[in-house]
């Protein structure tokens, strides 16, 4: 309370002095000899409140001046800023270009492809999220020579196969990690086709079928395509390798988990190997 009433009553004598200061000026232009000692009190008690205006409205005054100056320096600013985004989008686009030309020369002169004619593609659709997650579609199609189960492949082995009728210029891969995809295969160094199917994203290969009790396999060893007769796949596509072996003592057979050799994920560009068995036969 002490403190509003100090505030009240500063305000108060301040509107006072202004005014009695203006009534003194006044007079004083009249010669109004009996008020010259009070205009003198009075003028050494504004003068301290005429410095501290001074000392606040000072700084108003250089910002103001300065204003156009501001305007001027933020448009440098904001122009240098613009430069720097474009600088940092071209360097974006720099780097984007140099990995999908390290891609595209990744599929390249494939060892196993040999003599098969194949069509390189880019992937313009990913499995993304849950609702498609065992499908890429591409840029090439059935202008490009490519037909209906074709192998596709990277660098490092069988990713899939095209799935469905191609259009003229795009079409669907399925991908090996689907539960549905089958693959005949044979373990490097054996003479049993067995066959290994998908286990879902992001999972291995399992080969079930094919494989008898005794057949001698160890951890590590590659899988590839058996390429047997009119076989969708040509012989000695890399699988993946094995990672783990079960006996089906009921069956007589074995049950080896396969890591896949080749990365179904970020796919950039892919192989399509035009492969076409009856083809081979004629």
């Amino acid at each position: 309370m002490a403190a509003g009433t100090r505030t009240g009553r500063s305000r108060f004598t301040l509107i006072f002095l202004l005014l009695s200061s203006a009534t003194l000026l006044t007079l004083d232009a009249r010669d109004f000899e009996p008020l010259q000692r009070t205009e003198e009190t009075l003028t050494d008690l504004i003068s301290p409140l005429q410095s501290g205006a001074d000392r606040v409205l000072g700084p108003v005054g250089d910002a103001w001046a300065g204003v156009t100056g501001y305007d001027e320096l933020e448009a440098e600013n904001q122009k240098l800023r613009d430069e720097l985004q474009q600088l940092e989008g071209q360097q974006i686009l720099d780097s984007d270009a140099a990995v999908r030309l390290e891609a595209l020369l990744d599929q390249v002169g494939l060892p196993y492809v040999q003599d098969i004619p194949n069509v390189v593609g880019e992937v313009v659709t990913a499995n993304v999220g849950n609702f498609d997650r065992y499908s890429v579609q591409i840029n090439r199609g059935s202008q490009d020579g490519i037909r209906n189960g074709m192998p596709v492949v990277t660098r490092g082995g069988l990713i899939g196969r095209i799935d469905g009728d191609p259009g003229r210029g795009h079409s669907r891969v399925t991908l090996l990690t689907d539960p549905s995809f089958e693959v005949g295969v044979l373990a490097v160094g054996t003479d049993d086709v067995a066959l290994a199917s998908g286990t879902g994203h992001g999972g291995p290969l399992t080969v079930t079928k094919g494989l008898e009790i005794d057949t001698e396999v160890a951890i590590g060893q590659e899988v590839v395509t058996s390429g047997v007769d009119r076989s969708r796949y040509p012989p000695g596509i890399p699988i993946g390798t094995v990672t783990n072996i079960d006996f089906d003592e009921a069956r007589l057979v074995q049950l080896l988990t396969v890591e896949p050799s080749a990365n179904t994920d970020n796919l950039s560009f892919v192989t399509v190997l035009l492969y076409d068995p009856l083809a081979e036969e004629s």
